[in-house]
């Protein structure tokens, strides 16, 4: 083959290595074996804004953050001392001033055994970054939740089961359903809200909901609140249907609540109201569900709740205070 003819193949051969360089969406690079960095593709300059005069040699690290800079600095250093592969996820500045996180990947260029050059590339990785950082705030979320969750099952237990009876295991159970119920409710709102009337009927439902009349305003509240107000209507249930008006075949429930937006923290106002019962008395010893209805929502919540116990029938009053941002 004649010179020319090498020449003319070694510049096609050229040509279209920059065409490939320049048709990838990472920005590439290559150097000279001290770490001196003699070309970039269009893909650099358009990200960085910057010109091949700026970024010749060492130049680069003017679009490095400064915080990051000593240590990439380091372990590229390290890395052409010891001619080894590099990789390093780092932010770089964009021709808009925002830093972004690439990921590096630097690899040595080797001719019988020797270096003689290092070729580069730097991947934006923003999206992969934000996912990572979602999915550790998801794990630390589940972790917490799950250390709640054991922590009221615990309690369950301890309380349900201290005292064997009859029916200890059966209340247990019903418990634990109930809460099970609630983790449904909050699943299916991604663990931000649950609306009320939502966990209302979800309660009343074992007892029948033909049993009851319910109504109230359209309202949303937290997970922690939500898990509460759960547990809380699932022992006033019970109790309607071992103790109250539910034991009685013309017995109703009647539960209505509404938000009194006036206070300077709003309140959500829920009233649990019995008729058609059984003749009722204070008991002379409170059992676990009966403080579980007077403290759980008051621990959790911050809420007043009252009971009384007129002829008429057993009634709860509850105000549980509530952020703006839950109101609907």
């Amino acid at each position: 083959m004649s010179q020319r003819a090498t020449e003319q193949e070694s510049e096609i051969t050229y040509a279209q290595f920059k065409a490939l360089a320049n048709s990838i969406p990472n920005l590439a690079w290559m150097a000279r074996p001290d770490g001196w960095i003699f070309w970039y593709n269009d893909r650099w300059y358009e990200y960085t804004g910057t010109t091949p005069e700026e970024m010749a040699g060492w130049g680069w690290q003017s679009v490095h953050h400064p915080d990051v800079l000593p240590k990439m600095l380091e372990r590229w250093t390290h890395a052409i001392q010891h001619g080894e592969f590099f990789q390093m996820i780092f932010p770089l500045r964009g021709a808009d001033g925002l830093y972004r996180p690439f990921l590096t990947r630097i690899e040595p260029l080797r001719e019988n055994g020797a270096i003689v050059g290092w070729y580069g590339t730097n991947t934006d990785v923003t999206e992969q970054e934000r996912d990572r950082e979602r999915l550790q705030l998801l794990i630390h979320e589940l972790n917490h939740r799950v250390k709640n969750t054991l922590a009221t099952v615990h309690s369950i237990a301890l309380h349900s089961l201290r005292e064997l009876k009859q029916n200890s295991v059966e209340l247990f159970e019903n418990r634990l359903l109930a809460l099970a119920a609630v983790h449904d409710v909050l699943t299916r709102e991604n663990w931000t809200k649950a609306r009320v009337d939502e966990l209302v009927r979800t309660a009343i439902a074992p007892a029948g909901q033909e049993n009851f009349d319910v109504s109230g305003a359209s309202v949303d509240v937290c997970p922690r609140i939500a898990a509460a107000l759960a547990m809380t209507l699932h022992e006033l249930c019970t109790n309607a249907v071992r103790h109250g008006s539910l034991s009685a075949p013309n017995g109703r429930v009647a539960v209505e609540w509404s938000i009194d937006a006036k206070a300077r923290t709003p309140k959500l106002h829920l009233v649990w109201r019995e008729c058609g019962g059984p003749p009722i008395a204070p008991p002379s010893v409170k059992g676990f569900g009966m403080r579980l209805i007077e403290k759980t929502l008051a621990s959790e919540a911050g809420a007043r709740i009252a009971v009384e116990f007129p002829c008429e029938g057993f009634r709860c009053e509850m105000d549980i205070p509530l952020g703006v941002e839950v109101l609907k």
